[in-house]
């Protein structure tokens, strides 16, 4: 830990003391500044393995040193050390995991058992996907379910699920309008050959060192927003148990740049999905190009259609589709939104409804639990298993 920064004075219990573990590109971009801004929120530490971070999506992040600074906290160089203080660990209400996909189960596990040693909620915010690993996922699941009282909100940052348009539609599905669901459709393009292509991307590109993992790029990347909005919204309906998946890949790198899935669901549901990283643009250019989403839940009774660029709102709406051929408009006058990157304000619902867990609230939005986290990590395993086999293969369980 550096010393020569402790604020131990800081602590409160008016506001919700959070711990970053990660110290990277996103962290620095988006949950630093969001939790900086929000006023009811005391950033209490930062750990990272490394005193300078490194990242080929931003060249010049802040070395730990500078960060401590900046955010007048505490930096530690693992998650013990930062349970261990004495003042942090008894204190900390809530951490947001933003490390390597190969690391989340071990500090997802160990932040778990620490709620249940210190008797005091361990909130915790998991960056996407929840782990790379399906057994692991299945452990880290059982861990946040069956842990005794109490317990703290586990939510993976899929901020798309915690938007407006994600709740009412999973208020429609649930309210029995659509009937039964028997199909659904999803389609993902982004603008991130940029990402893919780049060699020197191994983290979005290589499989980690874990050798679990089949492959990575796109499905990890990406897919798993578009998966886990779908498991979401349609409440308990899917539970994937087989998986038929073709693939194409970068020639630079190996990694899954488009990829076509046919997923079989409990009560013979059928789930298209289809993704790329292939659309044109760049993400994170000025103007920025949108992400394109296109998804259809089919029912016996209607249909929810939520289509557009999620870089215009105005490009798209959500919309109930009757039997009797009316149309519903619900969320007119938010149009489209998916996920939530604007660097600005004091970050998305996903993180809001993080805050409230940690300052005590019962009633924030659970817009991407374990569960959701645990679908999204069986299907694309699955997917990955299909590709190689090129054969249909059955969900892990």
């Amino acid at each position: 830990m550096d010393s020569t920064k402790r604020k131990d004075s800081f602590i409160t219990d008016s506001k919700a003391n959070v711990a970053l573990i990660g110290a990277g590109w996103w962290s620095q971009g988006w949950h630093l500044p969001h939790l900086s801004r929000n006023q009811n929120v005391n950033i209490v530490a930062i750990v990272d393995t490394s005193d300078q971070p490194k990242s080929n999506l931003n060249p010049h992040l802040q070395p730990l040193s500078d960060l401590a600074k900046t955010y007048s906290c505490p930096v530690f160089k693992s998650v013990r050390d930062m349970l261990d203080d004495p003042n942090i660990g008894a204190n900390v209400d809530g951490c947001i995991v933003c490390t390597p996909h190969a690391t989340h189960f071990q500090i997802g596990e160990e932040l778990l058992r620490e709620g249940e040693k210190r008797g005091k909620p361990m909130n915790i915010l998991m960056e996407k996907p929840m782990t790379t690993n399906v057994r692991q996922a299945h452990s880290l699941h059982n861990l946040a379910t069956t842990l005794s009282d109490p317990k703290g909100c586990f939510l993976v940052n899929h901020s798309a699920n915690f938007r407006t348009q994600a709740r009412t539609a999973r208020e429609i599905v649930l309210s029995g309008k659509i009937g039964k669901i028997r199909h659904v459709t999803g389609f993902m393009a982004s603008p991130l050959s940029w990402i893919f292509d780049d060699p020197s991307n191994v983290g979005w590109n290589e499989p980690d060192a874990s050798g679990t993992m089949l492959g990575n790029g796109f499905a990890w990347g990406q897919s798993s927003h578009l998966l886990a909005w779908v498991y979401h919204v349609s409440g308990n309906t899917l539970c994937p148990k087989r998986v038929f998946c073709a693939m194409n890949h970068s020639e630079r790198t190996g990694a899954d740049v488009s990829h076509a899935a046919t997923i079989i669901c409990d009560d013979g549901i059928t789930f298209s999905m289809s993704g790329t990283s292939l659309l044109p643009g760049n993400a994170h250019s000025d103007p920025p190009v949108g992400k394109s989403i296109r998804i259809k839940i089919f029912g016996t009774e209607g249909a929810i259609f939520y289509t557009g660029d999620d870089r215009d709102t105005q490009s798209g709406r959500l919309e109930l589709r009757k039997e009797c051929g009316g149309v519903e408009v619900h969320c007119r006058d938010l149009g489209f939104e998916f996920e939530d990157l604007d660097q600005e304000g004091i970050g998305p619902e996903s993180l809001q409804s993080f805050i409230d867990a940690c300052l005590g609230r019962k009633d924030y939005y659970v817009g991407a639990d374990s569960s959701v986290g645990l679908k999204t990590i069986q299907t694309i395993d699955a997917m990955y298993r299909s590709q190689v086999s090129g054969n249909a293969e059955d969900v892990m369980c």
